[in-house]
């Protein structure tokens, strides 16, 4: 045998500890994928509080834009947007797209809604007036891993907030 050979014979193939950093290096990567893949269910409750605001904000925009007032109300699992008819009665908004109605994720409830830390009974509307400035409310969302607060402020910004941050003023 050459020496040239034996050299090409012994460089073959890899070592041991070489398949063993690849194979970390995929099973790291494969993890992160994952986890960012599949939400935990603080996210998924941090979502729907972020939706639930920023549908909020634009209901309070809509009402002032159009000059029509428009309501929110919730209970349990679920959650509509409302309007005024032409004999000031409420009618709940079906087939809009933005403002339909929606039904929280399983396991997901909303526990209090309060108007001037005044607390609603479910079902009960809050009202998103076209003509006077917002009045504060609180409504709390939370699920078996936590809690979150959309909070809307007399200025007409609406936030949410996970129940572990403090916001910097409140309404």
């Amino acid at each position: 045998m050459h020496p040239e050979s034996r050299v090409l014979a012994a460089q073959q193939g890899f070592t041991l500890v070489e398949l063993l950093v690849v194979l970390v290096v995929i099973g790291i990567t494969l993890g992160m994928t994952l986890v960012q893949l599949m939400p935990d269910d603080r996210a998924a409750l941090r979502q729907e509080s972020q939706r639930l605001a920023l549908l909020l904000e634009n209901a309070m925009l809509e009402a002032q834009a159009s000059g029509q007032t428009l309501g929110w109300s919730g209970e349990a699992a679920h959650y509509r947007f409302w309007k005024k008819n032409e004999y000031n009665d409420w009618v709940r908004i079906e087939d809009d797209t933005l403002f339909r109605p929606r039904d929280l994720p399983e396991g997901m409830r909303i526990s209090q809604t309060s108007v001037e830390e005044v607390t609603l009974q479910p079902g009960d509307k809050l009202a998103l007036s076209a003509q006077a400035y917002p009045l504060p409310f609180r409504i709390r969302i939370g699920n078996q891993f936590g809690n979150a607060s959309v909070i809307g402020k007399s200025t007409g910004e609406v936030t949410a907030l996970m129940d572990n941050q403090t916001p910097a003023t409140l309404p």
